[in-house]
């Protein structure tokens, strides 16, 4: 090749779908195949930085739509007390960390973990109730066992929504010392 003459501009990427020997321009870019990847593949510290400025991911994260200033206010709470992704959601779920559009900020409220316990009372009632009646009813015992399986799984799945909503996020927001 004389002095004169140019090589053609020759630029590899590389979509991460097999190895390739990098020739001269080499650029690699990640291509998560959904969000779902790229979170589970993403630093926290990057993914706050990142969830500032997008909106879509904030709402994928946190599961609300809110401004600029209200997502840097979440996320310095986050940071501020050491919160998961799923823990803030929950938490704003049962109304302890409510985002609004005037802002966002952990407040503990009194008759979240009350309501909890009334519901955990009133499904106990229910729930007991409906297991004394199969029990003494005069169906065969293989009726018995299988409503008696089908109930108790009912009443352990509404008290864990019971927990997961108003008891759990109580205990967290307690432990923050606020």
């Amino acid at each position: 090749m004389t002095s004169g003459e140019h090589e053609p501009a020759i630029t590899q990427i590389n979509l991460g779908e097999r190895s390739r020997i990098a020739g001269r321009d080499y650029y690699e870019g990640r291509i998560p195949d959904s969000i779902k990847v790229y979170l589970a593949t993403t630093a926290s510290d990057r993914l706050d930085e990142e969830a500032i400025d997008n909106e879509r991911l904030f709402y994928y994260r946190f599961g609300v739509d809110v401004q600029r200033a209200v997502r840097e206010q979440v996320i310095a709470l986050k940071r501020q007390h050491g919160l998961t992704d799923t823990e803030c959601r929950w938490l704003h779920r049962s109304g302890q960390f409510p985002i609004t559009r005037e802002g966002a900020k952990l407040e503990p409220d009194r008759l979240v973990p009350a309501a909890g316990w009334f519901y955990a009372a009133i499904q106990a009632l229910f729930f007991g109730s409906s297991l004394l009646m199969i029990n003494f009813s005069g169906m065969p015992s293989w009726k018995q066992l299988l409503g008696s399986v089908a109930v108790t799984g009912l009443w352990f799945g509404s008290m864990w929504a019971t927990n997961r909503l108003f008891l759990a996020p109580w205990r967290r927001v307690k432990s923050l010392r606020l």
